[in-house]
C-alpha cells in the first residue's frame, strides 16, 4: 500500500498507458487529493510486459483469451519475469502458442509466432525502466 497525491497515480496511468478510470479498483481510500493505493491489486497500472504486447499483437489476428485458456496465466508470467527470461525461454513460448494453437484447431506458422514474440519482448523492452539486453 502506497498513500500519495493522486496526480502520482495519474502520471502512471499515462506512462503506462491505463486509463484512470480502469486502475481506479486499486485506490482503496481518498482523503481530498491523498489517496491510498494497493500496488498489489490487479488494477494497479503496472508496466506491461511481453505477455501483455504479446497478447495485444495476437488480438490483432482475432485471438484472445477465452475461458479454459491458459493465456492470461502465461502472458502474466512473461510480464512478471520480463523481457530476458522471455529471450531465455523463447522455445518454450512458441510451444505454448503452438499447443494453443493445437487446442483451438487453428494453423500454425512457427516463423510467425516466433516473431511476434520477438517484437512483444523488443516492445517491452522499450518501455522497461531497467532495459535488459
Amino acid at each position: 500500500m502506497i498513500t500519495c497525491h493522486k496526480d502520482h497515480l495519474i502520471a502512471r496511468c499515462k506512462e503506462r498507458g491505463y486509463l484512470l478510470k480502469d486502475v481506479m479498483p486499486c485506490v482503496v481510500h481518498t482523503d481530498g487529493d491523498q489517496w491510498t493505493i494497493d500496488t498489489a491489486h490487479d488494477a494497479y497500472p503496472r508496466i506491461k510486459g511481453a505477455g501483455t504486447k504479446l497478447k495485444t499483437i495476437l488480438g490483432w489476428f482475432f485471438i484472445r483469451a477465452k475461458g479454459g485458456c491458459k493465456c492470461n496465466d502465461r502472458a502474466k508470467v512473461m510480464d512478471e519475469n520480463g523481457p530476458q527470461w522471455c529471450r531465455d525461454n523463447l522455445e518454450t513460448i512458441v510451444g505454448w502458442l503452438r499447443e494453443e494453437a493445437e487446442n483451438r484447431r487453428l494453423p500454425f506458422i512457427e516463423f510467425a509466432a516466433r516473431q511476434a514474440v520477438l517484437q512483444a519482448i523488443k516492445w517491452a523492452d522499450a518501455q522497461s525502466p531497467t532495459t535488459q539486453t
